[in-house]
């Protein structure tokens, strides 16, 4: 019984998973209009490229003047039917959105852009255009195309992480690009890329950084009370035994903002300035108090 009852949860929690949301998918029109922008008013007009399939399409478009919508919707769409197994439904209808509304909007925004005189400014928008529409995308569950699936591919055959595949494949083609379009194409479509990541980053996951902090004392009681309501933050009392000194030690563990880490060390020092604290950086919280993911 109590085994039906998890499977019965499992799928329960599964087909919540799955779900195509109306919102998503406005979420990811939006990303790929912004994505589209940023290659044709910045990237194109000034020669530079990109990485993953995105760079091939650009780079087929300098060489021989092939439409990037149309170029973009054939070779995500023969990925997406070698690799359409390594993605989930939901994943692969968001996916399949994305790139048909890209490919559809690349086709639209063809002549919007003119060469920009500071290359180097154009080079900061065209990453940060570029690294708003994609991480609107990847926000929602999606991707912006085939570069994942050779990544995962990659992943399967080679055993190599998705991380070092994509910074592979991105590698392969911004060189491939320097090798048609010169050096100087290079050095900017790698401000581009480096300014786009980072951007991908702060918009798929947001400005929250949170810290989470472990503190080790005798004052445990006294530390959970003063903390707790001087911060507003809950706390969290968790057993431990040092081996060192053979002795048990109560561990007090917190999530609180960046801004209220400079009082928490001012409190513990004046509560107990014998007290160990450990600082660890938060990328996200889910949770009671902190955040949800959009949906």
């Amino acid at each position: 019984m109590k085994r039906q009852q998890q499977h019965l949860l499992r799928q329960q929690v599964w087909r919540k998973l799955q779900t195509i949301s109306v919102k998503d998918i406005a979420w990811i029109i939006a990303g790929s209009f912004i994505l589209s922008f940023g290659v044709n008013y910045f990237t194109v007009p000034n020669d530079f490229s990109e990485g993953g399939l995105l760079g091939v399409t650009i780079i087929l478009y300098y060489v021989f003047g092939w439409d990037l919508g149309l170029t973009s919707i054939i070779g995500n769409g023969i990925l997406f039917i070698v690799g359409y197994k390594l993605l989930d439904r939901r994943t692969m209808v968001y996916s399949v959105i994305a790139v048909i509304a890209t490919s559809f909007f690349l086709s639209l925004t063809h002549d919007w852009g003119s060469p920009a005189e500071d290359k180097l400014l154009a080079a900061v928008y065209a990453g940060i255009m570029i690294g708003v529409g994609i991480g609107m995308v990847l926000r929602v569950g999606g991707t912006t195309g085939g570069g994942v699936i050779i990544a995962r591919l990659m992943e399967r055959y080679l055993h190599l992480s998705v991380a070092v595949s994509m910074f592979i494949i991105d590698a392969i083609v911004v060189a491939t690009s320097g090798f048609f379009l010169g050096e100087q194409v290079v050095l900017y479509t790698l401000i581009a890329i480096i300014i786009g990541s980072w951007v991908i980053d702060l918009v798929a996951e947001g400005l929250n950084i949170r810290k989470a902090v472990t503190i080790i004392s005798d004052k445990q009681e006294e530390l959970a009370v003063v903390l707790t309501e001087t911060l507003g933050r809950s706390a969290t009392i968790i057993h431990g035994h040092g081996y060192y000194t053979k002795q048990d030690k109560n561990m007090l563990y917190m999530i609180v903002d960046k801004r209220q880490i400079a009082p928490l060390k001012k409190i513990v020092q004046v509560t107990d300035d014998r007290a160990f604290v450990v600082i660890h950086q938060v990328k996200e919280v889910i949770g009671e108090g902190f955040s949800y993911p959009s949906r």
